[in-house]
């Protein structure tokens, strides 16, 4: 015989959370993306330096002077195109346009705050007034331009989002990213013509960072 249910019995529940958790686990670029994104942003890096080589008329790598915005940029562009371009074999479309996303940020991330700081030391420099046209005042202007740069380069990041991506957290920017921005330091005391840049030679630092911007894009942006 079955006991009636006593409704005056306490009952306890347990706390379920049935809401979705977003999984944080994301995949890693693979052996191949890695090896090939590697190889076309040093072959990028390398067909601009060779360019540059002979313009110059140079025979050592080594010995080149990167002192334009121009030639900074197309250094980083064919870093990425190269790192891109071979990273995509036999990828899917959705991978591809990754990678091509994770480039425009990259690329933003440089060329955006350079031309900022490219512009103020121009400014700087056809002023006959002592106040603004000094080093000190190039270089603040400059530091601002970097950092408006790299923010309006992180906002049209987030907006090349599509409406699946755009559901996720926001792209911040990490210490990472700040790779990209010392291309931009390095060429904000080369343009402003800091005494002391050409004794160290510190734009040969440049094509190293570029390499390393390209394969950031090469390998996408997997979240």
């Amino acid at each position: 015989m079955l006991t009636p249910l006593n409704t005056n019995t306490p009952i306890a529940y347990g706390y379920i959370d049935l809401k979705k958790k977003e999984k944080k686990y994301q995949p890693d670029a693979t052996i191949k993306d890695k090896t090939l994104a590697a190889i076309g942003s040093v072959a990028g890096v390398g067909l601009t330096t060779a360019y540059l080589m002979k313009k110059q008329n140079v025979s050592n790598p080594f010995n080149i002077k990167i002192k334009k915005v121009s030639e900074m940029l197309s250094m980083a562009a064919a870093a990425n195109i190269g790192a891109i371009t071979l990273s995509s074999i036999k990828e899917h479309k959705e991978d591809i346009k990754k990678k091509w996303k994770e480039g425009a940020f990259q690329m933003l991330l440089t060329s955006t705050p350079m031309l900022l700081v490219d512009n103020s030391l121009k400014i700087c420099e056809k002023s006959k007034n002592k106040l603004i046209n000094n080093n000190i005042t190039k270089l603040s202007l400059s530091a601002i331009g970097v950092y408006l740069g790299s923010h309006f380069a992180l906002a049209v990041a987030n907006k090349l989002k599509n409406n699946k991506e755009a559901k996720k957290q926001p792209r911040e920017l990490k210490l990472v990213d700040m790779i990209a921005n010392l291309d931009d330091a390095i060429a904000m005391m080369v343009l402003a013509k800091i005494p002391f840049v050409d004794k160290i030679n510190i734009d040969k630092l440049l094509p190293f960072i570029y390499t390393f911007c390209g394969y950031r894009s090469g390998t996408g942006d997997r979240k």
